[in-house]
């Protein structure tokens, strides 16, 4: 077991470090619809419910590695935000290239283009949302499932749950929405302008939300301020929030939803520095060998 004295030394190591937090990621445990455990991260967020949605707290290093840890978890939600009756194992069995029987082509399609979109959104972090980008997400979120992936719309379309309907959108006004959303200060803000956006536009003739889900945690990711997903305990109240904002354009409401209930973030302090793992990981080799040699030399 390790001394009081090596013990001392690394918390003054961590101290001058930027004083980081001695913190492990925590595992909390849920439970997905079929009854069976999941094991994920508990956020470090620091929120309060006054908070203003600012606060990016994590190098995209970081950011990278909470998604990948997330991956899984955050297409079974995307998954059930879009009505596919799926469960977390299910999925997961999916993502690792598995069948399920109980489930359309459509629906393992549609789960197997969420692993591809976000495979590519995570290698493209360095490119700025824009409209071929927004167009190249849903060419992948709707791939083999509709003629028209990756076209902007130019038909009608009717929305579940309410009688109001989108405008046709053109090049020019998606263009000039994103390039206000561009002009957004706030890195948060703007991924949920964006998502929203997309959402309400209706861009795309089918895949509108997966396809903003994806661009706002392109977004999020690059600027190292976490993932936003929908928990399946909160899709009522998001599709109770989004019908709202449909017909109303409001987005107040919705935006402290997503930013109370629906946004994974850590807190930087929480990490380690690379040499303070390093350290950590060297005491430990140490004192093994150490352990080893005083028994060989008793023997």
């Amino acid at each position: 077991m390790m001394n009081e004295s090596s013990s001392s030394n690394i918390m003054k190591t961590m101290d001058n470090r930027e004083k980081t937090a001695l913190l492990d990621i925590e595992r909390t445990e849920r439970f997905s619809d079929d009854g069976k455990s999941i094991m994920e991260a508990s956020v470090l967020s620091g929120r309060t419910e006054n908070k203003p949605m600012a606060g990016c707290r994590m190098t995209r290093q970081d950011n990278v590695e909470l998604a990948k840890r997330m991956l899984v978890d955050s297409i079974y939600r995307e998954a059930r935000v879009e009505g596919i009756d799926v469960t977390f194992p299910e999925t997961e069995k999916i993502f690792e290239g598995g069948i399920v029987d109980t489930l359309s082509f459509d629906d393992i399609t549609k789960i197997v283009n969420l692993k591809h979109a976000w495979a590519f959104i995570l290698d493209t972090l360095d490119y700025p949302f824009d409209m071929r980008y927004i167009r190249h997400l849903n060419a992948l979120i709707e791939a083999n499932l509709i003629r028209s992936a990756g076209i902007i719309r130019t038909v009608p379309v009717r929305i579940s749950g309410t009688d109001w309907i989108p405008e046709i959108p053109s090049q020019e006004s998606i263009e000039q929405e994103l390039a206000r959303i561009g002009r957004i200060s706030d890195p948060t803000d703007r991924a949920f302008e964006l998502m929203l956006s997309i959402m309400r536009g209706q861009y795309f003739e089918d895949g509108n939300k997966r396809t903003a889900q994806l661009a706002a945690n392109q977004e999020l990711i690059r600027n190292g301020c976490g993932i936003v997903s929908v928990p399946d305990s909160k899709r009522s109240e998001f599709s109770r929030l989004l019908v709202a904002f449909y017909e109303t354009d409001s987005r107040m409401e919705i935006k402290e939803f997503l930013h109370d209930a629906c946004l994974t973030v850590y807190d930087r302090k929480a990490f380690r520095t690379d040499e303070e793992l390093e350290y950590l990981r060297e005491e430990d080799r140490r004192w093994i060998e150490n352990a080893v040699g005083n028994r060989q030399r008793s023997d």
